[in-house]
């Protein structure tokens, strides 16, 4: 009986920490198309903890802290497409995810690259709509025969619409909305090994303010409402359904020697999967 529950437990934790990259984040200043012929290199670390488990709605013990850390490294050119604001990034990440008393994964993450362009772009009135389509390619370190990995081992790809306006001279208002689409994992990792994991689409909208205190600072405040995403083994749906909610603040500098970024975000409520207790994120940018 011991085991069967120990079973069922990886079972979860499996779909869990598999879900937990949830959205295209978009960063502060990111709906503001940028002028063109920009380069631009983004390091980032980011560390977060996740403590309690839910299972539509309720809390269930026994499942183990899950903690990662992560450095990301982002490449970035703008450019124009005929009158249109364009820009292209390839990021990838490394790091590792550590499941407290399991097998945790480590090394490289997937590779994704975005390429985003603005319909409208109006420098003057501080006003921005973009489009932004994703890939993200399973170049990751992958073992099946381990609990979690770095890498997924399936193909996603994403969409997003974002749109940013000012409120008043020191205010500027952002919200975007992104569908997320994943391929099928052939290979899914332990206690599914060699089952077929499918995702349906995962939706998630996000709504922010940033405060510019000066040219030099700013803050942010960033709202997340994600739904979807519900997974399935060798075509049985797991019931799984995500309903999240959380928030992020960001602190930001822009310096002679680059742009410094801070920030903080945790969740505020959760239908199913771990709740992140924290997560926080450094990132230096400088452009060139």
């Amino acid at each position: 009986m011991q085991a069967k529950i120990k079973k069922l437990l990886l079972a979860f934790l499996t779909a869990a920490v598999g879900q937990s990259a949830y959205a295209i984040d978009l960063q502060p200043g990111d709906v503001i198309a940028p002028k063109p012929g920009i380069n631009a290199l983004q390091l980032t670390y980011q560390y977060s903890e996740k403590n309690d488990f839910y299972s539509h709605g309720n809390k269930v013990a026994g499942y183990p802290t899950v903690s990662s850390s992560v450095y990301v490294v982002r490449v970035g050119h703008s450019f124009e497409v005929g009158p249109l604001p364009a820009y292209f990034y390839l990021q990838t990440p490394f790091g590792a995810v550590h499941p407290k008393g399991y097998s945790g994964g480590s090394g490289m993450g997937d590779t994704s690259m975005a390429f985003a362009l603005w319909p409208y772009a109006n420098r003057e009135t501080r006003t921005y709509l973009g489009v932004a389509a994703y890939l993200v390619a399973p170049t990751g370190d992958y073992d099946s025969s381990k609990l979690v990995s770095m890498g997924e081992n399936r193909y996603k790809t994403a969409l997003q619409v974002g749109y940013e306006m000012p409120l008043s001279d020191k205010i500027s208002g952002m919200t975007a909305f992104d569908a997320l689409w994943h391929g099928d994992n052939t290979d899914a990792p332990l206690p599914r090994r060699h089952q077929k994991l499918e995702q349906d689409t995962l939706y998630t909208a996000q709504v922010g303010a940033r405060y510019d205190f000066n040219p030099q600072y700013s803050l942010t405040g960033t709202y997340y409402y994600t739904f979807g995403g519900e997974t399935s083994y060798e075509g049985i749906d797991q019931n799984n359904s995500t309903r999240l909610q959380r928030f992020q603040v960001s602190g930001i500098g822009n310096y002679s020697f680059g742009r410094l970024t801070l920030q903080y975000s945790r969740d505020l409520k959760t239908e199913n999967g771990y709740f992140e207790d924290g997560r926080l994120t450094l990132c230096y940018t400088v452009r060139f």
